[in-house]
């Protein structure tokens, strides 16, 4: 049966109490970094008691900012050929990714198919960055050792994170390969370069997609009692929070103990 989402008016400061409340309870403000995933599902029904799009996504942020913290979210377009423009290409992701492009001093990085944007003090750390998506002084590579946490708002941690393509890139998973892209990217423009690459599922081994699986992976750590959370993932009303380096280094020992871990699949390969 479909589930209907009813709107829920509830006035902002309220709504944004009880955020506050939220990121307390798990330790949001703790961090100096954060990572954010968003799924609206189950938030977007609070929209009603703003003005607009761009009022409603400040208010899950602003508290963040205002503390000095700095956030980090992915504006993926997967531009695998012709032009991306740090500047002005769209990203194909939700309404935060998309709204954060909108906001003054905005810092975004320049790889054309996984590139990410910041807001707060430490923002840079997105630019510049080397030329693999998941390898050395790629923006997961500049997160280490900087208190960087991931909090997912509305999206339930076993849906995936795309850090395990940088923990499966330092493990050398063989369910993938580098493939560099001959996309031009601009700032502006300003030409910035191009053969930007990603550590990619394989596609020559019959019958096997390799499509990922974080399911395993998250359980586990919620065993290890790495995440803080409120809410449910089922109704997607769940805020949670894990450190950053602490998941890698967990996500590593996984991977070394089970190379099959983050993957459908029975696979093994040398």
């Amino acid at each position: 049966m479909k589930q209907l989402l009813c709107t829920v008016i509830m006035p902002s400061k309220e709504f944004e109490e009880m955020l506050n409340h939220s990121y307390q309870e798990v330790g949001a403000f703790d961090a100096d970094i954060l990572y954010i995933y968003t799924d609206f599902r189950h938030f977007g029904t609070y929209a009603a008691g703003y003005k607009n799009r761009n009022e409603f996504c400040k208010a899950f942020v602003d508290q963040f900012l205002a503390r000095g913290q700095t956030i980090v979210l992915t504006t993926f377009t997967y531009s695998v050929e012709g032009r991306f423009d740090v500047l002005n290409s769209r990203t194909k992701m939700g309404a935060m990714n998309k709204w954060i492009l909108e906001q003054p001093g905005f810092r975004r990085s320049e790889h054309p198919l996984f590139s990410y944007a910041a807001l707060g003090p430490e923002a840079g750390l997105v630019e510049g960055i080397g030329k693999s998506a998941f390898g050395y002084s790629s923006v997961f590579d500049r997160l280490k050792g900087r208190r960087t946490a991931f909090l997912h708002i509305g999206r339930p941690v076993s849906l995936g994170n795309t850090a395990l393509h940088y923990v499966e890139h330092i493990c050398g998973a063989t369910y993938r390969t580098h493939k560099a892209f001959r996309t031009e990217v601009y700032r502006g423009e300003k030409y910035i370069g191009t053969n930007y690459s990603a550590f990619l599922r394989r596609r020559d081994v019959p019958d096997e997609s390799f499509e990922f699986d974080f399911s395993k992976a998250a359980a586990k750590l919620y065993n290890k009692s790495l995440i803080n959370q409120v809410g449910s993932d089922l109704d997607l009303s769940n805020i949670s929070f894990y450190w950053y380096d602490q998941t890698i280094d967990c996500l590593l020992d996984m991977f070394y103990e089970d190379p099959r871990i983050f993957i459908k699949s029975n696979f093994i390969g040398y």
